[in-house]
């Protein structure tokens, strides 16, 4: 049962450069336009006569919920990508406070995601950011944002630590881009999440108890999880 009494938690955090206060800011403000385009309907039917209901992942709660949680660091100034030969080049004009770094060496090769340049870089994120103790951030990847020209790589920060604006995440392009990355660019997703022990056990009976569950959710067109089992969360 959720305490009601429980004090909110809060995510504190500072910019480092002054004209850019901005830098971490809820995830729900950066769902992508490509997303929102996607209409709820294939081919805006919602019922075809051979095909049947047409859903699309415009009804998936669970795939939104992954733009909407947490908060999001984006980058607080234009970043070019230059190939330099088939080599990624990071370009930015001068005077770019906390630009991003290129590192010598990987350290291995297995953390070099699919379809990235093996050259590791690390964004310099540019705030200070902290959380209570008792609770830690997943900080990854913008979720379902396979569109981006770049990966950054996952890692988990308990509470108590001041993260600061130096911090380096790493992060690898994807071959063959060329391009600018512009200012307020999501680069990394930072989802809070509360500490507790958890164990797992085999539990008999889940299987059929699915089946019901899918049994219930086929007697309405859409939103049977919505209306039944979601819950919405707020990240201001």
């Amino acid at each position: 049962m959720v305490n009601m009494f429980r004090k909110k938690p809060v995510l504190q955090h500072e910019s480092a450069i002054e004209i850019y206060p901005n830098i971490i800011t809820p995830a729900k403000n950066h769902v992508p336009e490509w997303y929102k385009k996607i209409p709820k309907w294939k081919n805006n039917e919602l019922f075809n006569i051979e095909k049947g209901f047409g859903h699309t992942v415009k009804q998936c709660i669970p795939f939104l919920d992954s733009f909407t949680t947490g908060y999001m660091i984006v980058l607080p100034h234009d970043l070019y990508i230059k190939n330099n030969h088939g080599i990624p080049f990071l370009a930015y004009r001068n005077g770019i406070e906390y630009a991003p770094e290129t590192r010598s060496e990987i350290a291995d090769l297995n953390l070099v995601p699919s379809g990235c340049f093996p050259a590791e870089y690390a964004w310099l994120s540019g705030v200070a950011n902290t959380i209570p103790i008792g609770y830690s951030l997943l900080l990854t990847h913008p979720l379902n944002r396979h569109d981006l020209p770049f990966v950054t790589l996952s890692g988990i920060v308990d509470g108590g630590l001041i993260m600061s604006p130096e911090g380096r995440i790493p992060f690898y392009i994807k071959q063959g881009f060329e391009g600018i990355i512009h200012q307020g660019t999501p680069i990394a997703q930072i989802i809070p999440f509360y500490q507790q022990n958890w164990f797992s056990k085999i539990t008999k009976g889940l299987v059929e108890n699915s089946k019901i569950h899918n049994k219930s959710g086929i007697k309405v067109i859409n939103g049977w999880y919505k209306k039944t089992f979601w819950t919405r969360k707020k990240y201001d």
